[in-house]
């Protein structure tokens, strides 16, 4: 009996600090949640990419002349390094941006905080 009244009173500890932690606003990176575009010119059409970033997640929209497309990855930032890792076609490769205030800068690509 008192193992039983011990493990209901475990399960109930757990529980408690499960719910505390629930109810805590965990802070994410300063992308999380966050929409970013850049625009350029290309044989005359305009091209424009939209990252949106959803911890430990991101989207990467490019569109122009009427069509676009969509690829997802993953993201982590160590200072104001950004590291972006996709899979395509089965090979995963990495690319590095630099954050500073309300512009990311990825491969010379300049986006802005929208």
């Amino acid at each position: 009996m008192k193992n039983t009244i011990k493990l209901f009173g475990i399960i109930a500890f757990i529980a408690v600090i499960g719910f505390s932690f629930a109810a805590c606003d965990i802070p994410k990176d300063e992308l999380d949640g966050t929409t970013w575009k850049a625009s350029f010119t290309e044989e005359g059409s305009t091209v424009t990419v939209v990252l949106t970033f959803n911890s430990p997640d991101f989207t990467m929209t490019q569109s122009y002349g009427g069509m676009s497309f969509s690829m997802t990855g993953t993201y982590s930032i160590s200072g104001s390094t950004v590291t972006f890792t996709m899979t395509i076609e089965g090979e995963t490769g990495t690319e590095t941006g630099t954050l500073s205030g309300k512009t990311l800068t990825v491969n010379g690509m300049v986006f802005t905080k929208q």
